[in-house]
C-alpha cells in the first residue's frame, strides 16, 4: 500500500503546503480539492495567511536562540577564568583548614566528605564566588587568609568581581532572550498546526481519489512512498494477568516467548476455548487466520514478552 511521507522540518512543511495552494489557484473552479475544501470548511487563503505569520514567527525564533547563543558563549568566556581561580582559591583555603573544613563554610562553600561542592546553577555559581569575594574583602587589608595566594599566584580576585558582575548581565540576557524564542515558537506553531493538519486531510482526501494511481499526489507535493516495507522485530510486554492484542504480524513468521512466564495464544479478538500454549522460550509458527493474535499471561505476579516479525506495527 502507498504511504504519504510527510515532511518533518517546519520549512519543508510550509514549502509543501505552498506547493499544494499554488496548484489549487492554477483553476479552484476545476480544483480537484474544491469540493473537499467545502465539506471541510478549509480556507486555503486563510492558511496561507497563518503559514506566512508561522514564517515570520520562526525568523523570530531562529535569531533569537542564536542571539541567546552568543550571549551565553559571552557569559561563559567572562566567568570560566574567575571559575578557574575560584576553585583555585577553595582548593587552597580547604588544605589550610584541613583540621576543620567546614570553615569552608564561612566562605560561602558546602564541603561533602573533605570535597567542596559546586552548585550547577549559573547564578548559585556566580554567588558562591561572590561570597568568597566579600568574606575576603571582611579581612583588615592584606590579612585575608587567601591575600598570600592571591599574591603569589597573580590573581586579581577583585577584576574577578567586575567580570562575574558582566557574566550575571550576559546570563540574564540569555535568560530572556530563551524566553522571547519559546514564545516565538509557540506562536509559529500556534499558526501552523492546524494548517499541517488540513495539508495531511487533504492528502488523505488524494489518495482515495487518486486510489488506482497514488503517484498523481507528486503533483501536488506529496512524496509517495509504494515500496514494501521490511520485516520489522518487535517486543510486547503482557502484563500479568492481561491480555493484548497484537495485529499485522508477517504470514509464516515465528512468534516467540522471549519472558520468563508461560503464555497463552488465542485466534482472533477474543480468548478461545483451546488456546495454543507457549511456553518459555517457546516459539508458533502463524499460518493465515492468525493476522490477530490475542495473548494471555495467567501469571498474576510476572510480566510476560512476546517478540514477532511484523511490517504493519500494532497492538491493544
Amino acid at each position: 500500500m502507498a504511504r504519504i511521507k510527510y515532511p518533518k522540518d517546519f520549512l519543508n512543511q510550509t514549502e509543501l503546503f505552498k506547493i499544494i495552494k499554488a496548484k489549487h489557484d492554477e483553476d479552484p473552479l476545476t480544483s480537484p480539492i474544491t469540493p473537499f475544501l467545502s465539506q471541510t470548511g478549509i480556507d486555503m487563503d486563510k492558511d496561507d495567511t497563518n503559514t506566512d505569520k508561522a514564517l515570520k514567527n520562526d525568523t523570530l525564533y531562529d535569531k533569537t536562540d542564536k542571539k541567546g547563543e552568543d550571549y551565553t558563549q559571552d557569559r561563559n568566556n567572562l566567568f570560566n577564568p574567575v571559575l578557574k581561580n575560584m576553585k583555585s582559591e577553595l582548593q587552597f583555603l580547604k588544605k589550610l583548614y584541613v583540621e576543620n573544613t567546614k570553615e569552608l563554610g564561612h566562605w560561602g562553600a558546602q564541603v561533602d566528605e573533605e570535597r567542596v561542592v559546586y552548585p550547577t546553577d549559573f547564578l548559585l555559581l556566580t554567588q558562591l564566588f561572590k561570597d568568597v569575594h566579600a568574606k575576603h574583602q571582611s579581612f583588615p587589608a592584606g590579612s585575608s587568609p587567601l591575600a598570600l595566594f592571591l599574591v603569589q599566584n597573580d590573581i586579581d580576585i577583585d577584576a574577578d568581581l567586575v567580570k562575574t558582575t558582566k557574566a550575571e548581565t550576559k546570563h540574564d540576557k540569555k535568560e530572556q532572550a530563551k524566553r522571547d524564542a519559546e514564545k516565538y515558537s509557540e506562536l509559529r506553531d500556534k499558526f501552523f498546526n492546524p494548517v499541517m493538519a488540513h495539508v495531511r486531510m487533504i492528502a488523505q482526501y488524494l489518495k482515495s481519489l487518486y486510489v488506482d494511481n497514488p503517484k498523481e499526489l507528486g503533483d501536488w507535493g506529496y512524496t509517495v512512498d509504494d515500496s514494501p516495507r521490511k520485516p520489522r522485530f518487535r517486543t510486547t510486554t503482557i502484563a500479568a494477568g492481561s491480555t493484548r492484542s497484537l495485529r499485522g504480524i508477517k504470514l509464516l513468521s515465528k512468534v516467540e516467548n522471549s519472558g520468563a512466564v508461560g503464555l497463552l495464544l488465542h485466534k482472533g479478538k477474543t480468548a478461545g476455548k483451546e488456546p495454543v500454549v507457549l511456553p518459555v522460550a517457546g516459539k508458533f509458527t502463524i499460518r493465515r487466520g492468525w493476522g490477530i493474535l490475542r495473548v494471555e499471561n495467567e501469571n498474576q505476579r510476572e510480566n510476560g514478552k512476546i517478540s514477532y516479525k511484523t511490517t504493519n506495527i500494532g497492538a491493544g
